[in-house]
């Protein structure tokens, strides 16, 4: 992922406002880029038009944290169904396990089934709900909470 693909990127982050994030609005391309690691960011692409994107963001910045990150996964709505989420998010497992990273996180938002089953198909195990975490709309909302271990950390 490039700075000039922050746009259509940008475009799906903004579908998956309301079931993938507790952000109201969609970040600039700094302020997502300064978060988020160098490497793997991944794009998925059908004859030229993104079709969604994956990323990993450090879990902390304390150095015994170094190979823990947590994913983002989007798919815009019209490549939903179609394997693209499976498809980016087996690269960026592979990926980060060539790149050190021995665990990976995920926080879905309660509801996001196919995020999910997405996860649990991808090797990640459900280790936990943390209740009533954060506001969305108004409302408390329950995030699960699923891991990836590297095989060999």
């Amino acid at each position: 992922m490039q700075p000039s693909d922050w746009p259509a990127c940008a475009r799906i982050y903004e579908e998956g406002l309301d079931v993938g994030t507790f952000e109201n609005e969609v970040p600039s391309w700094d302020a997502w880029d300064a978060t988020h690691l160098d490497s793997p960011r991944l794009i998925a692409r059908e004859h030229g038009a993104v079709l969604g994107w994956a990323a990993l963001a450090p879990f902390s910045d304390r150095r015994c944290y170094r190979g823990v990150a947590e994913d983002s996964v989007y798919v815009g709505w019209a490549a939903r169904g179609r394997g693209v989420g499976r498809a980016l998010l087996q690269e960026l497992v592979r990926r980060s396990d060539d790149e050190g990273v021995w665990t990976i996180q995920a926080g879905i938002m309660e509801g996001n089934d196919a995020s999910v089953a997405l996860h649990a198909a991808c090797g990640f195990r459900v280790v936990g709900t943390r209740e009533r975490i954060a506001q969305k709309h108004g409302i408390w909302r329950d995030v699960v909470l699923m891991e990836r271990r590297a095989t060999s950390p």
